[in-house]
């Protein structure tokens, strides 16, 4: 997975430190998708990973923090990246999700989805 990391000098430093060794440990080191990774005030939450449809293309946004911090949430969002890749989360309009094959709506509280209990089971380990 080939990918680009966009924010401040220290930040951008740091996630591309880090961000091969959870390409690896997600098993996306041979995928032929692209990554860019944002470090910007650009989403509601503490990140946020969008797929670019028709591009093989992931962009992943992560607000500015400290570095455990936006190492954990990057770590978050490359599951989010994996779940995406590997066909198991497929975006649908109206923030519709389906997982694994079952459809879930924007209705599903957010600690009771599937692909985010997935990540924060995932996340420290992964970092």
């Amino acid at each position: 997975m080939e990918f680009l990391v966009e924010g401040s000098p220290k930040k951008v430093e740091f996630v591309k430190a880090i961000l091969p060794s959870m390409i690896r440990q997600l098993g996306l080191q041979n995928s032929r998708k692209s990554l860019l990774v944002r470090i910007a005030n650009e989403c509601e939450g503490m990140g946020m990973t969008v797929p670019l449809n028709g591009l093989d293309s992931y962009v992943v946004v992560v607000r500015p923090m400290k570095l455990k911090d936006l190492g954990l949430t990057l770590a978050h969002e490359m599951v989010h990246v994996k779940q995406l890749a590997k066909g198991q989360m497929k975006f649908l309009p109206n923030e519709a999700r389906i997982w694994k094959g079952k459809r879930y709506t924007k209705k599903t509280k957010y600690l009771d989805m599937p692909w985010e209990i997935d990540a924060f089971s995932k996340q420290e380990l992964l970092l």
